[in-house]
């Protein structure tokens, strides 16, 4: 039996099953906030991934991959000149993002690059990926929980893509301007979880929207 699940076709985008895809029902949305996404390539045919989903959603989101052969590492979107990027990733040092961020320089819009693998491949990518290594970072404040268990973090600061993109953005474009976008997570989540066997119903609990 989950051979055969594993077999099962996926959407491309939001990971589920053809005959519950939630794609038409994802919101599309703008910030003055810029997001970007640098994804490991072990992510990219993952149903479970959520970097990818959190792109679809927010507009002018792109996804940057890192850790392939070839073509090397291209930084190119993370180079806009009207755009001042912060690395949402905690290294030793890092201000939670809670703390009054100084504003960007006059002229630039404010950017968070999120890492989207494990946690080891975070830490590397965070470490190794050009142009990103030098960029300034900022934590999200522990402890918030998330309905999205789908996969296991082994890692007690880690958490989903979707769930440290969404975070940033809520940070500074305030609760009701993303709650679209929660609302959309929690719909993919709660389908992914039934088709795991692990809700009773598709439909989102109640409490996750409290």
């Amino acid at each position: 039996m989950n051979a055969r699940r594993k077999r099962q076709p996926r959407c491309s985008v939001c990971g589920l099953p053809p005959e519950i895809c939630a794609c038409d029902l994802l919101p599309t949305l703008g910030f003055a906030t810029r997001m970007a996404i640098v994804q490991h390539v072990a992510e990219l045919h993952k149903p479970t991934n959520t970097g990818r989903l959190f792109a679809r959603m927010v507009e002018g989101t792109p996804i940057v991959p890192y850790g392939m052969r070839e073509p090397a590492f291209d930084p190119g979107p993370l180079l806009d000149e009207d755009t001042e990027w912060l690395l949402l990733f905690p290294r030793e040092g890092a201000p939670d993002l809670d703390a009054t961020l100084p504003p960007p320089t006059p002229g630039k819009r404010r950017g968070f690059v999120v890492l989207d693998g494990t946690w080891h491949q975070c830490s590397r990518m965070g470490r190794r990926a050009p142009v990103v290594r030098e960029m300034n970072c900022v934590a999200l404040p522990a402890g918030e929980p998330s309905f999205w268990t789908v996969r296991t973090q082994h890692d007690p600061r880690g958490m989903s893509s979707f769930d440290a993109a969404f975070r940033a953005l809520r940070a500074l474009e305030g609760a009701a301007a993303v709650r679209p976008l929660f609302e959309a997570f929690a719909l993919v989540t709660a389908r992914m979880l039934f088709i795991k066997g692990r809700l009773k119903s598709p439909a989102v609990p109640p409490e996750w929207l409290e």
